[in-house]
């Protein structure tokens, strides 16, 4: 979160904030650091009052209930809505998931590794049409120090 992304200096902050529908976009004056910083430690508290725990000490099952009340609103993180912290949490998750190693995520290329996909070869239209056929090859990172030859 030490970016420019994480320090929101691409992102329109400015007043008024208005509750409406997702067309309007993100509507909350904090960066994506701040969104983090305020939204974890509201959740820690809530989870502390409701569970005895922080959230990353509560068993699976609790951990998907909390999760599921973020994504359909039955829980705010003071002035965050859980669902815009909720769908935060969950882009960044997929993004570092699945995005080109050289970004810093998808350690060794697991993510694609995983999903079957080529990564960033220039040439993967054999084998687009070839219904459940795994692709013969390891992914390919857009630097050529991070890509692998052969699937693990």
């Amino acid at each position: 979160m030490q970016t420019p992304y994480g320090h929101g200096e691409l992102w329109y902050r400015k007043p008024p904030f208005v509750s409406g529908p997702p067309e309007l976009g993100y509507q909350l004056p904090y960066t994506p650091r701040q969104l983090y910083r305020n939204g974890i430690y509201s959740l820690t508290q809530q989870c502390l009052r409701h569970y005895h725990a922080p959230f990353h000490q509560l068993p699976q099952d609790t951990q998907q209930l909390v999760l599921s009340h973020l994504e359909t609103g039955a829980l705010t993180l003071e002035d965050i809505p859980g669902p815009t912290f909720f769908e935060q949490l969950r882009n960044n998750t997929l993004e570092g998931a699945f995005s080109d190693p050289i970004y810093g995520g998808n350690r060794d290329m697991k993510g694609w590794i995983m999903m079957g996909f080529p990564g960033a070869r220039a040439d993967f239209m054999d084998w687009i049409n070839q219904n459940g056929a795994p692709y013969p090859f390891g992914p390919v990172s857009i630097s050529p120090s991070l890509s692998m030859t052969i699937r693990e």
